[in-house]
């Protein structure tokens, strides 16, 4: 990209998280799919109506059904649009504005762009769509839909179910049409297998698919790990490392070295009252200053340690380059309990070893006490301040993050943890609306004001510093 001088130019880093909130490159990416299906003769014109459709209409979900004649998509279909109130297109519908019995593809296209054209919140095709020639030519009427689901029957349906509705003689042919559409809305089309659900538990799931909104180009991820101590937050950030190259920035790491700092931030750190400052504030310009750094912008990151509170994460959403990706691993605190209680550090090298009786066997020796001894912080009264504390704040800070948040199964192995959080990080971005942290209103907040942390959390903190 150049300007008239044919300078190079590029986005300053900070301003990519501002893109990615907004959608800014979907808009642009529209904007030119648009532009290139319908070719209209006043350019300037049809961006500029483009973009007023935009504000009005951009986020509504715009979804088509296919499927054999043997599902029932209209019941389906009216099923989902109790819980978004979106209008069902039906082929009765568009047969009320076209009353002919055989209607051409583009009649139906025509109709479907007539109805659907004015709903601000979107709509549902329910059965208007069963052929390829009907899918092109509403695609070059510009009606392009957000999401395709294909309701999968099973291969000997009970036809008796109110899932499914009389099949025609015809059916076998039209069956054959789904290879052309599967084919024609490749990148958009997700499967919904049938089998013996009731109509309601498919209306879910087709529910649960269009939440999710696509994105057209990959965001580096900025990861948060939240869970209890214990739970491998710190393992799978370090594979992340590994594996996906992410910087992983352990807040308690950065906090040791913005205290030993001789610079503002570290001066006000040590000036705070209490032994170890945890100011909401502070903490986090602790927090922006590693992730801004030349690395982290480049490569993404992945955060475990912080935030303690809804207010942290608040402030936290307020960066330059807030987290898109928040991942909490659900454990018990008996299990995590347990693997701290037999893990062990070897002194000569750092290298961290689980000895539980259950899991040592012929491939594992038991621990030598020269070599290898209890890490000074997994003493139960500090585990269970911990676990405490962490629940105090659990039910907050998931209230705020809301559908934002992925919650990931903390007692499988490492392997399935990874696998999992690695498929949502390469995903789609996550359904819920973005954060707005505090917005333009960011709360002035007394410098000796911290929060209120345990002591015996506080005091481990200390012996860190």
């Amino acid at each position: 990209m150049t300007d008239p001088s044919k300078r190079p130019l590029a986005f300053p880093k900070w301003h990519i998280p501002y893109l990615e909130k907004h959608r800014i490159p979907e808009l642009f990416h529209e904007l030119a799919r648009e532009l290139l299906i319908q070719k209209p003769e006043d350019h300037i014109l049809f961006m500029k109506q483009m973009l007023q459709q935009a504000a009005a209409n951009r986020d509504a979900c715009r979804t088509i059904l296919i499927g054999s004649l043997k599902v029932n998509r209209v019941a389906v279909a009216q099923e989902m649009a109790k819980s978004t109130q979106q209008l069902v297109i039906t082929l009765q519908d568009l047969k009320r504005i076209f009353p002919l019995a055989a209607m051409q593809p583009e009649m139906v296209a025509k109709a479907i762009a007539c109805l659907g054209r004015s709903q601000h919140s979107g709509w549902i095709l329910a059965d208007c769509i069963n052929t390829e020639q009907e899918a092109k030519a509403l695609l070059q009427l510009g009606v392009l839909p957000t999401h395709v689901v294909h309701l999968v029957a099973p291969f000997q349906p009970k036809l008796d179910e109110p899932l499914y509705c009389d099949v025609p003689e015809h059916w076998p042919a039209l069956r054959r049409n789904l290879f052309g559409l599967r084919g024609l809305f490749a990148q958009k089309l997700r499967e919904v297998c049938l089998a013996d659900r009731s109509i309601a538990a498919a209306a879910k799931d087709c529910l649960d698919i269009c939440r999710r909104k696509p994105a057209v180009k990959a965001v580096r991820p900025r990861v948060v790990i939240l869970g209890p101590r214990g739970c491998g937050r710190k393992t799978q950030a370090r594979l992340l490392a590994q594996m996906m190259g992410l910087i992983h920035v352990d807040f308690e790491y950065i906090l040791c070295q913005a205290w030993t700092n001789d610079n503002q931030l570290g001066r006000q750190l040590r000036q705070c009252n209490k032994r170890v400052c945890f100011h909401s504030e502070l903490l986090c310009q602790i927090v922006n200053k590693r992730v801004l750094e030349r690395d982290c912008m480049e490569s993404g990151w992945v955060l475990t340690g912080y935030p303690f509170t809804v207010t942290d994460f608040q402030f936290l959403d307020c960066l330059q380059t807030p987290p898109n990706r928040v991942i909490v691993l659900d454990c018990d605190l008996n299990t995590a309990k347990e693997r701290l209680r037999y893990r062990q550090v070897n002194v000569h090298t750092g290298s961290v070893t689980d000895f539980n009786p259950a899991k040592v066997g012929e491939s594992r020796a038991a621990p030598s006490k020269g070599a290898w001894r209890p890490h000074p912080k997994d003493f139960l009264g500090l585990i269970q301040a911990e676990h405490d504390f962490y629940c105090q704040n659990y039910g907050s800070i998931k209230k705020y993050c809301g559908d934002t948040m992925l919650v990931v199964n903390g007692e499988q192995s490492e392997r399935w943890v990874f696998e999992c959080i690695v498929g949502h990080l390469v995903g789609s971005s996550p359904p819920g609306a973005a954060r707005k942290g505090f917005g333009p209103d960011i709360p002035e907040v007394c410098s000796c004001e911290c929060i209120n942390v345990p002591s015996k959390v506080a005091k481990a903190y200390a012996m860190t510093l």
